[in-house]
């Protein structure tokens, strides 16, 4: 026999938030991924419309942009000035649940439902953690694999890489295995540039498929116990750190500073809302409803490396 009894409470579920007063909520959205939340790539806040990423490139006339002084201004050097563009696309998460559907559940006893039922703002706060937290997975599958081609995604860096040909492309991309993983990731550090190569922010980017197989090369290798930890992982390949890029294609492997590649949106525009439709159209249901924008670019297509197989 369904009790009748009815709990009252302060808070109900309904809140608004907008601007700076979601923008830990969108935060957790956007930047809980794994490539966000490790630093991986640069984060630009507050790009309203766009952002140009500037890229200028200075280089010697002869070779060499110093020269032998003379009494006379002789020209030694060149600047060329150029942009890409981070545009960022608007997105929208729509969710609709049935107060009825969790009364035996979460917080059960101190939920009711009907008109004058009440959800405990406890339960509303794990309602928006819980979409956060699936937003930042396709947050992080579009940075790395996304295409504007299908609803909910953006650009990411795959797809802009393939399309530039600027970008530094290893020859002979295949399947990645246990077996090459080793040869793979080598291939990708004689491709990465001079003037690239031992910078701090330097990272190769690898999907959890060669993630896992890096480790198990090394296991093979007798550096096990290095790699047998939990968490803290700090895996290199000849002084180059490697990143894990969950959102990365299988046989994809991107090599690229930190300070070149970006990652934007817009924080003061976000929004955040949670409401309880008991009062505005008489139904149990409650809404979750999430705005933001998102999207990811580089500056210097000559600094990046892409392996795809």
């Amino acid at each position: 026999m369904k009790s009748t009894k009815k709990y009252e409470f302060a808070d109900t579920v309904t809140s608004n938030y907008a601007g700076e007063a979601a923008a830990g909520y969108i935060s957790a959205a956007l930047l809980s991924g794994t490539t966000l939340a490790e630093n991986n790539i640069t984060f630009l806040n507050n790009v309203k419309y766009k952002a140009n990423l500037r890229k200028i490139t200075i280089a010697g006339t002869a070779g060499n942009l110093m020269a032998d002084a003379t009494c006379d201004f002789t020209d030694s050097g060149t600047l060329t000035y150029a942009e890409r563009v981070l545009e960022p696309v608007d997105f929208d998460v729509n969710m609709q649940l049935c107060k009825e559907d969790y009364l035996a559940s979460w917080e059960g006893a101190n939920m009711t439902a009907g008109l004058n039922g009440t959800i405990p703002t406890a339960f509303g706060d794990y309602i928006i953690g819980q979409t956060a937290a699936r937003v930042s997975q396709e947050i992080e599958k579009s940075i790395w694999d996304g295409t504007t081609d299908e609803n909910g995604q953006f650009d990411g860096f795959r797809k802009l890489l393939l399309a530039d040909g600027d970008v530094n492309d290893v020859a002979g991309a295949a399947a990645i295995t246990a077996a090459n993983v080793v040869e793979k990731l080598g291939n990708i550090v004689d491709t990465i540039p001079s003037a690239v190569y031992g910078k701090e922010d330097l990272r190769i980017f690898v999907p959890t498929s060669t993630w896992r197989l890096y480790i198990q090369a090394q296991a093979a290798l007798g550096y096990f116990n290095e790699y047998n930890m939990r968490e803290g992982w700090n895996l290199s390949y000849n002084g180059v750190r490697l990143a894990h890029a969950p959102g990365l294609a299988d046989d994809t492997i991107v090599g690229g500073r930190v300070s070149n590649m970006f990652f934007g949106s817009d924080g003061s525009n976000s929004e955040v809302r949670l409401l309880d439709m008991a009062d505005k159209d008489g139904s149990d249901n409650v809404r979750v409803i999430m705005r933001f924008t998102a999207g990811v670019n580089y500056a210097f297509g000559t600094d990046m490396v892409l392996y795809a197989g």
